[in-house]
């Protein structure tokens, strides 16, 4: 009789190293992934905070302009108008992140027959929200028009 010894059957229970390589490449990629889009999503949050709060401020201004002259005939309405024209704007203001912002306002000077007029006459007043350390980076920008005189 002929007996073969038997051969002990192998199996691959598990993982091999290749397996837990690739597997460790792809998690690794993925994770960069993710980390790099957390960290576009944070500095997008803090750009869009610093908007808000230009924006915010620039509203302040507009509706404080508009404010000084509401509700007055033209006889006070255009030498008021004048006075807030003349009226320096605030200080700078910081963001909650610390940025420096900046205003910067400009107006349209009321007509010179704005006391005899029949028609109330409309004035424009711009504000500007810069980035104190570079000038020319404009966060937020308003115009509105505002009619002298209405009572």
């Amino acid at each position: 009789m002929n007996v073969t010894p038997s051969r002990s059957r192998r199996t691959d229970d598990g993982f091999g190293m290749v397996e837990v390589m690739v597997s460790m490449l792809i998690f690794a990629i993925l994770l960069v992934t993710v980390a790099l889009m957390l960290v576009n999503a944070l500095r997008v949050s803090a750009r869009n905070s610093t908007i808000e709060s230009a924006t915010q401020w620039a509203a302040e201004q507009s509706d404080w302009a508009h404010a000084s002259v509401a509700g007055l005939d033209s006889v006070k309405a255009c030498p008021k108008w004048t006075a807030v024209l003349a009226t320096p704007t605030p200080a700078n203001r910081t963001d909650g992140r610390g940025l420096t912002m900046k205003m910067l306002v400009t107006g349209t000077v009321a007509p010179t027959n704005c006391l005899t007029s029949a028609n109330a006459p409309t004035v424009n007043y711009t504000v500007t929200i810069v980035d104190a350390g570079h000038p020319s980076h404009v966060l937020a920008k308003t115009t509105t028009s505002i009619a002298l005189g209405l009572e």
